[in-house]
């Protein structure tokens, strides 16, 4: 796991420290820098897949579909004092710092410093496990494509686009859950836990099943258990199914000691089938994968926050980062707070911007 990211100039960060957990959460309003937090690790897994990290060549800010920061200077602090910047990871006792100059015009900076213990090329965030959903995951469709490759990693896609493909998978395949603590049935497949999680999640009596019929292609059907007999295709139910699927199938088929980063779980989701969400995602770093989620939420929060009232996860498996801004003489600058949840599931501290628009709002109404 990895337990410490350090980024010195790094688009909003001048030098910043993060501590993660097994589940980290990232709050703060829009544009303070919950992106550029994960972006910092999506470039080490893209320079990584290219062969640079290994022999400490370049770092690359531009990959299809996974990362583009556009140019070196889009990458630079507003308010460096040189061109240098630098992404460290910490797992344990080993620890992997890349520095490179921000100036020119190659998406490919050279590294001029990579102090790497080999170790940490073996963490979560550089095995074939890993698995990011972005934000801008793919939403209801007819038809599904068939992977006929096997990915080099986040195995369902970054948008989730072969999320069908992976339960094909699991459902040929026979392939049973690894964490007890998701386990909703005695079935010990997790084709079946999927169907168990969509009806806590979303519907209750959710069943979901696959139409193979079309070598190239694959159909998802759900039925439900108050009309029966009848299948539904994604494109004649809500946005919800097809947008939380993705992260119950990247869960279910994870293994202990792999990382998920999802952007905006709560997408498409009703706040019940939020909260159950941040629940879901608690117990699944309790079970052993480390996740990094980036939310605007609060029925996320508080899911997570019941989990731990409810004695499911430890307080000490969970961490938030909260990104806020203040006014420096007319400038805006970056802050950045690391908030923990206590056995009761209670915040220490409650910064403004976290999640407090809701009492702003009835306090005016009232």
């Amino acid at each position: 796991m990895i337990n410490q990211l350090r980024l010195f100039q790094f688009k909003g960060f001048k030098e910043q420290v993060f501590n993660l957990s097994n589940l980290t959460l990232l709050a703060g309003v829009n544009g303070m820098g919950k992106s550029s937090l994960i972006q910092s690790l999506l470039v080490l897994r893209s320079s990584y897949d290219r062969g640079e990290l290994q022999n400490g060549s370049f770092l690359t800010i531009q990959h299809q579909d996974l990362i583009n920061l556009v140019s070196p200077d889009a990458i630079l602090n507003a308010d460096a004092e040189s061109s240098e910047v630098s992404i460290n990871i910490i797992e344990d006792e080993y620890q992997g710092i890349w520095k490179v100059d921000a100036e020119g015009i190659s998406n490919s900076l050279p590294l001029k410093d990579h102090t790497v213990n080999s170790e940490i090329l073996k963490t979560s965030l550089f095995n074939t496990s890993f698995q990011y959903l972005n934000a801008e995951r793919i939403g209801p469709r007819q038809f599904y494509e068939r992977l006929s490759v096997s990915k080099q990693h986040s195995p369902l896609g970054y948008r989730g686009e072969f999320t069908a493909s992976k339960l094909s998978e699991v459902a040929t395949n026979l392939t049973k859950l690894e964490h007890s603590k998701l386990s909703l049935s005695k079935s010990e497949f997790i084709y079946d836990q999927v169907s168990n999680w969509l009806s806590e999640i979303l519907h209750s009596g959710t069943k979901i099943s696959l139409d193979e019929s079309n070598p190239t292609q694959i159909s998802i059907l759900y039925n439900f258990a108050r009309q029966k007999g009848k299948s539904f295709n994604p494109l004649n139910i809500g946005f919800g199914f097809s947008f939380a699927l993705p992260i119950i199938v990247a869960v279910l088929t994870a293994p202990k000691n792999s990382l998920l980063i999802i952007e905006n779980p709560e997408a498409h989701l009703h706040p019940k089938g939020q909260a159950e969400m941040g629940k879901f995602l608690a117990l699944a770093a309790e079970s052993g994968i480390q996740i990094i989620i980036e939310t605007h939420s609060d029925h996320i929060l508080n899911g997570i926050r019941i989990a731990v009232k409810d004695k499911k996860v430890l307080p000490e498996s969970t961490n938030i980062i909260f990104i806020g801004s203040y006014d420096d003489n007319g400038n805006e600058r970056v802050y950045v707070e690391e908030l923990v949840i206590d056995k009761e599931g209670r915040i220490n501290e409650w910064p403004k911007d976290f999640f407090d628009t809701w009492e702003y709002s009835m306090m005016h109404l009232l």
